[in-house]
């Protein structure tokens, strides 16, 4: 699970540091952010079940987080009836272009479309959940990305 991990938090950072200035990566779900390491994205493992295929293989599915915080008031526009920051999430998280192709730039595309890793799986399904964060000198608005992740692993040496 370690290699699984280590790998999305190697893929977000390539992908998504530069184009979309995210400036923390955390491998775990950091219990305190600074207003300035936002946005940040986090990978937290939820968990793992391990099943026997063969003698020689086994099959591995394990439940992820991908997380992404903002800070709202980094997004806040005068006469704009929107709020920028959840636009930023809903793009971010696997948003749409105007002609509907998905943003590239997007933690859904990253992962269904540039996570290479021998007799890896990342599940076309994923759940989203919205929420909010307390942190220092206010609140974080961020998302939750529920992925699943198949790999077969060898079972001998």
């Amino acid at each position: 699970m370690n290699i699984l991990a280590d790998k999305i938090v190697e893929l977000l950072r390539e992908h998504l540091a530069e184009s979309r200035q995210v400036k923390r990566f955390y491998l775990g779900n950091p219990i305190e952010l600074a207003v300035s390491e936002l946005p940040a994205i986090f990978v937290q493992p939820l968990r793992k079940s391990v099943e026997q295929l063969d003698n020689v293989y086994d099959q591995m599915t394990c439940d992820f987080i991908i997380g992404v915080c903002v800070d709202p008031a980094k997004y806040q526009r005068k006469d704009l009836n929107e709020g920028t920051a959840e636009r930023f999430l809903m793009e971010i998280e696997g948003g749409r272009n105007t002609d509907g192709t998905p943003i590239e730039q997007s933690v859904t595309y990253v992962m269904r479309n540039h996570f290479t890793l021998e007799n890896t799986a990342v599940y076309q399904e994923q759940d989203t959940v919205w929420g909010e964060r307390e942190m220092t000198g206010g609140v974080a608005k961020e998302i939750h990305m529920y992925f699943t992740i198949k790999v077969k692993i060898r079972n001998t040496t």
